[in-house]
C-alpha cells in the first residue's frame, strides 16, 4: 500500500511540477498562452472523433510501417500469452482490482486539472483537455474493437484463442487509457522536464499493462494492443494541436464551357 501511494504521489507531482515554473510565463504573456491552446479548445470533440476514425486515409508509407510493425507486436505478444499468464497472472482476483489499477490514471488526469484549474497556468488547462480527449477517442475506439472480436478474458481452463465468444478482453481498455494520458504527459509541454515526464507518463501505462496481467483481467496481448491505441490517440490529439495533420477539403469548382469539377485538396507540407 506504501509503494502505490507513493506511485500515485510521483505521478501527481510529475503531472503538477512543470506547471509551477510556467505560471510566470503564462502571467507574462496571456496573450500568446491563448494563442497556443486555441486549435485545441475551438475544435469540437465530434470532429476530432471523425478525423481519428478518417485519419488511415492521410498515412504515409511510413505510418503503414508503422502500423505493421504494431500488427507484428500483437501477434508475438500473442503467441507468449499463456506462458506469460503463468508467470504473472494470478487467479481469482478480485473485482475491485478494476477500480484501484484505474486511480493512477486518474489521479494524473487530476493533477494536471488542478495545475490548470487553481494554478490558472493555460498550458496545464490545454493539457488537461488533451489527455480528456485523447481518453474519450481511445474509449471508442477500444468499446468498439472489444465488441467485434469478443475475446474471453483469461481464467482457469480459458484458452487465448477463445474468440467470438461473450468477453471483452480485446483490447485492454485500462492500458490504453493509461498510455493515451501518460503519452499527453509525456510528449507535451517544454523540454525542461522531459525526463521525468516521459519516465512518469510512459512508465504509467507500462505499469497498468503489468497489473491488468498480474490481475488476472488481461492476456499479455491485450496490453500490447492497448498500448498502441492510447499512443496513437495522444499522438494524433497532439498532432492537431500542432496543426500538423493534413486537413483535406473536398471542392465544387466551376469549369469554362460550363459544368462543374469534384476535386479534393490535401494540402501538401
Amino acid at each position: 500500500m506504501n509503494q502505490s501511494l507513493s506511485f500515485l504521489a510521483a505521478v501527481a507531482f510529475a503531472a503538477a511540477l512543470p506547471h509551477f515554473d510556467a505560471a510566470a510565463q503564462a502571467a507574462e504573456g496571456p496573450d500568446a498562452a491563448a494563442a497556443q491552446t486555441a486549435p485545441l479548445e475551438h475544435a469540437p470533440l465530434v470532429r476530432d472523433l471523425k478525423g481519428f476514425a478518417t485519419w488511415p486515409a492521410d498515412w504515409k508509407a511510413r505510418d503503414w510501417l508503422k502500423f505493421t510493425g504494431v500488427v507484428a507486436a500483437v501477434s508475438a505478444a500473442y503467441r507468449q500469452d499463456d506462458e506469460i499468464r503463468d508467470h504473472y497472472g494470478n487467479d481469482g482476483e478480485p473485482n475491485y482490482h478494476e477500480v484501484l489499477d484505474a486511480m493512477p490514471t486518474a489521479v494524473t488526469f487530476g493533477g494536471m486539472w488542478l495545475a490548470g484549474k487553481i494554478g490558472r497556468n493555460e498550458e496545464a488547462r490545454w493539457e488537461a483537455d488533451a489527455m480528456r480527449r485523447a481518453f474519450v477517442i481511445q474509449t471508442i475506439g477500444t468499446e468498439v474493437i472489444k465488441v467485434a472480436f469478443r475475446r474471453e478474458r483469461p481464467g482457469p481452463g480459458v484458452p487465448k484463442d477463445n474468440w467470438n465468444d461473450h468477453g471483452l478482453s480485446f483490447p485492454s481498455g485500462h492500458t490504453a487509457s493509461a498510455f493515451a494520458i501518460g503519452t499527453v504527459l509525456a510528449e507535451s509541454g517544454s523540454d525542461k522536464h522531459r525526463a521525468l515526464r516521459r519516465t512518469v507518463g510512459y512508465g504509467l501505462g507500462v505499469a497498468m499493462g503489468y497489473q491488468r496481467v498480474n490481475h488476472d483481467a488481461h492476456w499479455f496481448s491485450d496490453t500490447v494492443a492497448g498500448a498502441a491505441i492510447g499512443i496513437a490517440t495522444a499522438r494524433f490529439v497532439l498532432r492537431r494541436r500542432e496543426g500538423t495533420e493534413p486537413r483535406g477539403q473536398l471542392l465544387v469548382l466551376p469549369m469554362d464551357g460550363g459544368g462543374t469539377m469534384l476535386t479534393y485538396a490535401v494540402p501538401l507540407r
